[in-house]
């Protein structure tokens, strides 16, 4: 039977990340995609711009799936109302099954970050999660600490935890300095650590969002955590290799005909 997968996250008019990007990975994991948009994000005058849906709007539709849908994994991104991450966690309290945060507090295009309020609802959602995948400048804010080496990456992933999470990876990505993009798991156990070369490409656009949805996915088929990261990794990395460049200079994560789903399931 067809498993399905919710997406509560913001559409992406450039479909490089957000729910499109999320949607496209669970297609190619053989997984039924579902949307709960929470907002739209368009590019004017050389900007990301965020535009923001009704809150009983995305109620709406969450009750609508609810209703009709027998969910098996759900991933979350980006929340950009205080009162739709109120009904975000409503829901995710009455789910029982995979659960990955993407906390979206950042965006490399912009230099907007959320303020403590948005924060503090924000942390409210992580006891729900099965794991949290914030990126760098996510992972500072959220341990208000700078992270520079991967000793910092080790204190911000267990302070992380100390605000609720069961578990955390840290996509070091890019923004990690070396010839190495490494992201970081730690679970209050174990440390692990998963490191692959630095492609030199800009068809980055959406690697984070597409990652987190691979390891919900990967969680979704019944693989164990570990293992869902280091697939998912894996098939990020294929995305940014086989990426679409834009006119503008930069590009997305795309996968396409040549990649074979084989390859991640």
């Amino acid at each position: 039977m067809t498993k399905t997968v919710l997406t509560i996250a913001g559409s992406d008019t450039l479909a490089g990340g957000g729910l499109q990007s999320d949607l496209k990975t669970f297609e190619n994991y053989q997984l039924f995609g579902l949307t709960a948009i929470t907002c739209i994000a368009v590019e004017k005058d050389g900007h990301f711009e965020i535009n923001d849906l009704p809150s009983e709007l995305l109620r709406d539709q969450l009750q609508s799936i609810e209703k009709n849908v027998a969910l098996n994994g759900v991933k979350v991104g980006l929340v950009h109302q205080l009162e739709s991450l109120e009904i975000v966690k409503a829901f995710l309290r009455a789910f029982d099954g995979p659960i990955v945060l993407d906390p979206v507090m950042a965006f490399k295009e912009t230099d907007d970050v959320y303020n403590g309020s948005y924060r503090a609802k924000l942390i409210e959602l992580f006891p729900f999660a099965s794991i949290v995948t914030p990126n760098l400048k996510e992972a500072e804010l959220l341990s208000q600490q700078t992270i520079r080496t991967l000793e910092d990456m080790k204190h911000a992933a267990k302070k992380i935890l100390s605000l609720g999470a069961h578990s955390v990876v840290i996509k070091g990505g890019e923004r990690f300095s070396g010839a190495f993009a490494s992201d970081l798991f730690y679970d209050g156990n174990e440390f692990h650590s998963f490191t692959k070369p630095k492609l030199i490409t800009p068809t980055i656009n959406g690697a984070g969002c597409t990652l987190a949805s691979a390891i919900t996915a990967n969680l979704v088929s019944g693989k164990p955590m570990i293992e869902a990261i280091e697939n998912s990794k894996d098939y990020v990395y294929r995305g940014i290799e086989k990426g679409l460049p834009l006119k503008n200079g930069e590009g997305n994560v795309w996968f396409g005909e040549r990649i074979e789903t084989e390859v991640f399931t």
